[in-house]
């Protein structure tokens, strides 16, 4: 959080695992899903099999594709959300796209008052058995990964790629280490338009001062291409509570700085899961937040966290924002860390950020300028193995670099075989 918080104000302030195989090896399931009541479509719904640790998620929209290695072609297709029945289809049954109606899961037995635990109880309780339900080896996975930059609407820069992530033993204190095997950048970085025409000026000023001295102008200083450095895949996984620093409305320590309350029960593949709302009574860190926690009410494990919030900037940046004439208003974020249940333990499945924010610049006697942004990271875990194995320090991915000069696909990668977020 503290990852993608710094992200954004660095934005503000600067204005599992498969072998290799080749794609004739796999076919492409596509369809959409959609919530049977409503018929509305269900975004970042799980798409897997059955039996093996292969899967992906739908989009803001409900539609996904999948590649399936044809040894694997007797398999079933597994669908599923959080708070609807699973929906199971054997693959020899699939011929063309299909549409998956999801039904809302009857909610069991209301237990929480019979088993007289409070809401905070229970979030003592996730954290106590947190190690417990965490995978007890190391492990790998292979995951799709997207950042993501947009000005009123439209795609300015979008980057792609393909990440092996190793997870140390849940005591080790290190780091998760990642390898890139796949990139693909943008095809068209478009300007950013926002103050445009005080960025032409400056360039022209600029160039003019470097001809006179006799210099070499730097043309891509003021490009106006964004080239926003997210962090690569670490500060989005740094959302995953069991593997991350933490967070706060997690932390004993905050706790007196949060409300804790019930929200509806509901289930996962048929477990039920006691949802948890939370609401912070102030400002922590810049940050205030609110969102919920649902956990299992078998073995206290959570399986998801929504959070949602506002980003306030310190004292010390606003007469900065001031000076400059620029206003900065409803800097919001969501964030989503997702787990899959595997062999009675909990891997990550989704982590996900997402930030708005309107800009504005003043002008004295001319029409503001109006911007509204929208920039976000999706981490999409595609596959795992257990007993991973660290990755060497010169594939190891280096989030001081850039993308595209640490490619090791060493795999044998190639995006056909990549189950990606549709746009």
């Amino acid at each position: 959080m503290k990852t993608m918080m710094k992200s954004l104000l660095l934005l503000f302030l600067f204005f599992l695992f498969l072998a290799p195989a080749s794609a004739q090896d796999n076919y492409a399931v596509e369809g959409i899903i959609f919530a049977k009541e409503t018929r509305g479509p269900l975004p970042f719904a799980s798409i897997s099999l059955k039996n093996f640790a292969l899967g992906t998620i739908s989009n803001e929209k409900g539609q996904f594709d999948i590649y399936i290695p044809r040894s694997m072609q007797q398999d079933t297709l597994l669908v599923s959300y959080i708070g609807f029945n699973s929906y199971e289809i054997p693959l020899k049954n699939i011929q063309k796209p299909i549409s998956v109606l999801l039904e809302t899961a009857n909610n069991v037995l209301d237990e929480i008052v019979l088993s007289n635990l409070s809401p905070l109880e229970y979030i003592k309780l996730a954290v106590k058995y947190m190690e417990s339900n965490a995978p007890q080896a190391p492990f790998e996975t292979q995951a799709y990964y997207r950042e993501k930059f947009i000005e009123n609407g439209k795609i300015i820069d979008k980057n792609e790629a393909v990440f092996k992530t190793y997870y140390p033993n849940y005591r080790d204190s290190s780091k998760n280490q990642h390898q890139l095997l796949l990139f693909k950048p943008a095809e068209n970085h478009q300007q950013f338009q926002f103050m445009r025409e005080w960025i032409t000026k400056k360039a022209a000023k600029e160039k003019k001062k470097a001809d006179k001295k006799g210099e070499v102008y730097d043309e891509e200083k003021y490009d106006g291409i964004i080239d926003i450095d997210f962090g690569g895949p670490q500060s989005v996984i740094d959302l995953d509570i069991y593997h991350g620093d933490g967070a706060n409305y997690l932390n004993p320590k905050h706790f007196n700085k949060y409300e804790y309350s019930f929200g509806d029960e509901t289930s996962l593949h048929g477990d039920p899961l006691v949802t948890i709302i939370f609401k912070s009574r102030k400002t922590i860190d810049h940050i205030k937040d609110f969102g919920k926690i649902l956990i299992s009410k078998d073995n206290y494990a959570i399986a998801q966290v929504q959070t949602s919030g506002n980003f306030s900037f310190p004292l010390l940046v606003r007469p900065v924002l001031f000076a400059l004439g620029l206003k900065v208003e409803n800097p919001a974020f969501q964030t989503t860390s997702t787990y899959q249940k595997f062999h009675n333990y909990w891997y990550p499945k989704l982590f996900r950020w997402d930030a708005k924010v309107q800009l504005t610049k003043r002008h004295a006697f001319e029409e503001n300028e109006e911007a509204d942004i929208n920039i976000g990271q999706v981490f999409s875990v595609n596959s795992f193995q257990p007993k991973g194995n660290p990755i060497s320090s010169e594939k190891r991915f280096d989030p001081g670099k850039k993308l595209e000069e640490q490619v090791h696909n060493d795999l044998q990668l190639n995006w056909n075989q990549i189950n990606t977020v549709k746009d």
